[in-house]
């Protein structure tokens, strides 16, 4: 697929069917992860934790729900594989933030080109940062803590491309 149609197809899908990816679609989509770029090059400070084990997501879905008091939250929005990006905690707050969102945008685009469906999630590791249960389930490493997450899955119905809106985002041109 050319990259202008994969940005027009680019959207957050919270839908999937059951179908958990194929390992070529899998390492696809943590290729284009690992492919990011990192703040001065310190990759030893990114970790990715792929989770595709329905327990886990259970469990880590439910401690969301149980520290936002709204039982009724799946903030995974039940896609097969989810894809947790972990930093090292002793970086820059902010290198954490931006590491963490170009290898999760890079991984949305090649699940993109593949037809997946894919949502960034933010929301779930902002609860769990610091529980030390959600680390546990994540086997992350001492000192390291889920930044930001990818849900990928087939959709349910196919993305729909999209028109740049210049009336979205104001540029000023100097």
């Amino acid at each position: 697929m050319e990259l202008t149609n994969v940005f027009a197809l680019r959207s957050s899908c919270r839908s999937y069917t059951d179908q958990q990816l194929s390992e070529e679609e899998l390492t696809t989509v943590l290729n284009a992860g690992l492919q990011t770029p990192a703040a001065m090059g310190r990759f030893d400070k990114l970790r990715f934790v792929v989770v595709q084990d329905e327990g886990v997501l259970e469990a880590l879905n439910s401690s969301f729900a149980a520290a936002t008091g709204n039982e009724a939250a799946y903030p995974t929005y039940h896609a097969p594989t989810v894809i947790f990006v972990a930093c090292d905690s002793s970086d820059n707050l902010a290198l954490q933030g931006a590491n963490a969102a170009c290898a999760v945008e890079h991984m949305a685009l090649a699940a993109t080109d593949q037809g997946l469906g894919s949502v960034y999630l933010f929301g779930i590791c902002n609860v769990l940062q610091g529980s030390a249960q959600a680390a546990a389930l994540l086997q992350l490493p001492v000192g390291f803590q889920i930044v930001s997450a990818l849900a990928v899955g087939h959709p349910t119905a196919p993305a729909q491309p999209r028109e740049p809106d210049p009336a979205k985002i104001v540029v000023t041109r100097i």
